[in-house]
């Protein structure tokens, strides 16, 4: 803390705070950076995770649907009915129409051996003119296509997957063929990666998206538009070839002004790449309410701190008003005397003290007490007892009455002197409280047993007449008792000693009474 100090108007002197709250301004500006720069890092490690997390959700999901799609054809393949020349196509064609709402297929259609499509209430339609037919007959594999436009109204988006009909020869006598709707797998992404803020795109096999929930048009090369963006650790060349030869792999890229990461893996049983990317901004700002919430709480605390301490140093500064003033005391003594010869040290080393120990007794002043008994309560040993004694003259103003001021001086320093004999022998610490009061706290009992063994001694040594100038000076005393509980504090066994000794004073004076919860 900066020492820089002034003195107040009323003579006190202050230590200034602005030192304090200008490092904690900078603490907490600290704590918030730092909180930031935790959270920017643990984003990074979030994109990573959220991306795979999307990527094997929706890969999973088409997969399935197209590896749903491969086995029922082939198992419908496998019934004799279907590559059966008596059997006519129209009952082929009904059985499948039996089967599509059942399997949740729109549309489940029978091909014969030139190729020619067969539909109930619709004429035949050659598909001959089809890539992906003509493949199917050459070389007898299953085919699933990239998304075309399909249907009367030539617009509908859909995957068809298809198995080829064997005889038991071997001979191709047709095949069967599924369509999977366009709308049906952009859903999937949607729900796979929506779910982790991710964006989801489904490339053919020439590149071209096919599906995507970013900002990429149907038909467009996924190649062109990465070549806009910056990537890191690969080339948008290298990354086709990769993703041509089907191997599943991840890259950073900074697009639009924001970093990315993107992973990527081909779908089952297709020529098909899904691309799963996650931005910075999408799970910064999920994780941006916590960093705030940290930063807030780091404020509030500490606001709360510096309250504390302002509230400890204003304690302390108590007592170093109080040497100041003796110091300055001293100055004037030591500096201003006339005769410097004559010097009373043993003044001098009273008025250095003066702030600290009362003059008259010997004992510390209140506010020293309460500071150096809030120390020792607190680094005293757990397991002896700890009692606080609130010790009052029955008779200071009897005493000055009959006895003169300086009769009630003696009698107030026999009492301090007492109650510093017991300080020393039980490890206390004790002070003048008030006018006639004096608090003596005990830390080094044994146990209760002892506890009331001290007290019995202490009240009888407090009961006595002290001679003095050819009369004898009668001192009274009452003591009101409190035993430290765990959780308590010094204020609370100031208060309940006060209280202790309030009943005997309405009962009696000259004895002790220990307080009871």
């Amino acid at each position: 803390m900066n020492r820089k100090e002034k003195k107040k108007k009323g003579g006190q002197w202050e230590v200034s705070f602005y030192p304090v709250i200008r490092y904690s301004l900078i603490f907490c500006v600290l704590v918030t950076v730092f909180s930031l720069l935790g959270g920017a890092l643990l984003s990074i490690s979030r994109m990573t995770y959220d991306a795979k997390t999307s990527l094997r959700s929706s890969q999973a999901q088409i997969s399935q649907r197209v590896n749903g799609a491969i086995e029922l054809l082939e198992a419908l393949a496998s019934f004799p009915d279907f590559y059966d020349p008596e059997l006519p196509e129209i009952d082929k064609v009904r059985r499948l129409d039996q089967l599509s709402p059942y399997f949740g297929y729109m549309m489940l259609c029978y091909v014969d051996a030139d190729i020619i499509v067969y539909s109930d209430g619709e004429e035949p339609a050659s598909l001959a003119s089809r890539d992906y037919m003509q493949r199917l007959f050459s070389t007898g594999l299953r085919q699933v296509t990239d998304s075309f436009a399909a249907g009367a109204d030539g617009t509908t988006l859909n995957y068809t997957v298809a198995v080829p009909l064997k005889d038991p020869q071997g001979n191709i006598t047709g095949a069967l063929f599924g369509a999977i709707y366009f709308d049906e797998v952009v859903e999937i992404l949607k729900e796979a990666a929506g779910s982790q803020k991710a964006y989801g795109t489904l490339i053919g096999s020439r590149g071209q998206v096919m599906s995507s929930t970013a900002d990429l048009s149907y038909g467009d090369s996924v190649m062109e538009a990465l070549r806009d963006a910056r990537l890191f650790g690969v080339t948008s060349d290298r990354l086709e070839e990769l993703l041509l030869a089907a191997q599943p792999g991840a890259y950073w890229s900074i697009h639009n002004g924001s970093l990315c990461y993107t992973a990527y893996e081909r779908v089952e049983n297709t020529n098909w790449d899904i691309l799963c990317t996650v931005s910075f901004e999408s799970v910064f700002l999920r994780v941006l309410p916590f960093l705030i919430i940290v930063a807030s709480l780091t404020v509030f605390a500490c606001i709360g701190l510096l309250l504390l301490v302002r509230k400890y140093i204003a304690k302390q500064m108590l007592v170093v008003d109080a040497l100041v003033k003796s110091m300055g005391e001293l100055e004037k003594r030591v500096y201003q005397n006339e005769r410097p010869d004559n010097v009373d040290f043993r003044e001098i080393l009273r008025l250095t003290s003066d702030g600290l120990s009362d003059s008259l007794t010997g004992v510390v002043t209140r506010s020293v007490f309460l500071n150096n008994a809030e120390t020792q309560l607190k680094k005293a040993d757990p397991d002896r007892v700890r009692a606080l004694l609130f010790v009052d003259m029955d008779n200071l103003k009897y005493i000055n009455d009959t006895c003169g001021h300086n009769g009630g001086d003696i009698a107030l320093k026999s009492v301090g002197y007492i109650l510093r004999e017991y300080e020393k022998k039980y490890d206390g610490v004790v002070g003048r409280y008030g006018g006639d009061e004096f608090v003596l706290l005990l830390t080094g009992l044994d146990d209760q047993r002892e506890l009331h063994d001290v007290l019995d001694g202490l009240i009888l040594r407090l009961q006595s007449k002290i001679p003095s100038g050819g009369q004898e000076i009668p001192v009274q005393c009452s003591i009101g008792v409190s035993i430290y509980q765990p959780g308590m504090d010094l204020a609370q066994m100031i208060s309940d000693a006060d209280e202790a000794l309030y009943y005997v004073k309405q009962n009696g004076k000259g004895y002790y009474h220990i307080y009871q919860n």
